[in-house]
């Protein structure tokens, strides 16, 4: 994930921006478009450090079978885009992150999931050519945090809630598959900081002697497409 979140990156720099020249310029395609909606889904690595820790103390005690602290998530997520002018940009972004841990035990598997809702209100400043068009900037909003244990040994599953601040920086690039339609492939880092979470009865989730929070911190890939409104 790292290589490929680097990869991207060079190939962003090196290759894309150049096309951003001043003839490009003359003939912006933003000019042809006052605002757009999309969407698409990413795979992101993500750190949700307090979780690992909390799963690497009660649930793996042998030392060489422990998670590590990134793992693999999968978002899903649709936008909105409005153009305040042709190098400016506003709009609006919900997504859903999902994340995962299965630990088999003597008693059976057990499932932990963690999951985000993230309504986030982004600004962008805006890069475009005759053909393409570049996003960079990213946005704030408040998070909805979920963490669900299955436990083989219990049941029902338990499920913790809570929520708080969050953010993430991107770029983005766009490229023209017809006179209004586009592709979308973006990088990016996200944060939040929801906090400590409560299950049904207003219980924190514990490892027995401080509450885990559901911070995260990851940075990942986003594909999918974006339709533009003249």
């Amino acid at each position: 994930m790292k290589k490929i979140f680097l990869y991207c990156s060079i190939f962003l720099v090196l290759f894309v921006l150049p096309k951003l020249n001043a003839d490009d310029m003359q003939d912006n395609v933003i000019l042809q478009y006052r605002y757009g909606i999309g969407g698409g889904m990413g795979v992101s690595a993500i750190s949700v450090n307090e979780v690992v820790s909390y799963l690497n103390l009660l649930y793996i005690p042998d030392i060489y079978s422990r998670i590590s602290e990134f793992s693999s998530s999968i978002e899903f997520f649709g936008s909105y885009d409005h153009f305040i002018n042709p190098n400016f940009a506003a709009g609006f972004e919900y997504s859903y992150l999902l994340g995962s841990h299965n630990i088999s035990t003597g008693f059976g598997s057990n499932d932990f999931t963690y999951s985000y809702h993230m309504p986030l209100l982004l600004v962008h400043y805006v890069l475009g050519g005759s053909e393409y068009f570049f996003k960079f900037g990213g946005g704030l909003g408040y998070i909805f945090a979920r963490f669900k244990e299955d436990l083989a040994a219990l049941p029902d599953a338990i499920v913790y809630t809570g929520g708080g601040i969050g953010g993430k920086a991107q770029a983005v690039g766009h490229t023209p598959f017809g006179d209004n339609l586009f592709g979308y492939i973006g990088v990016e880092m996200r944060f939040a900081f929801p906090g400590s979470v409560h299950d049904d009865e207003g219980k924190a989730l514990t490892d027995g002697r401080d509450d885990v929070s559901l911070n995260f911190f990851s940075f990942g890939l986003k594909f999918g497409l974006m339709y533009y409104f003249n």
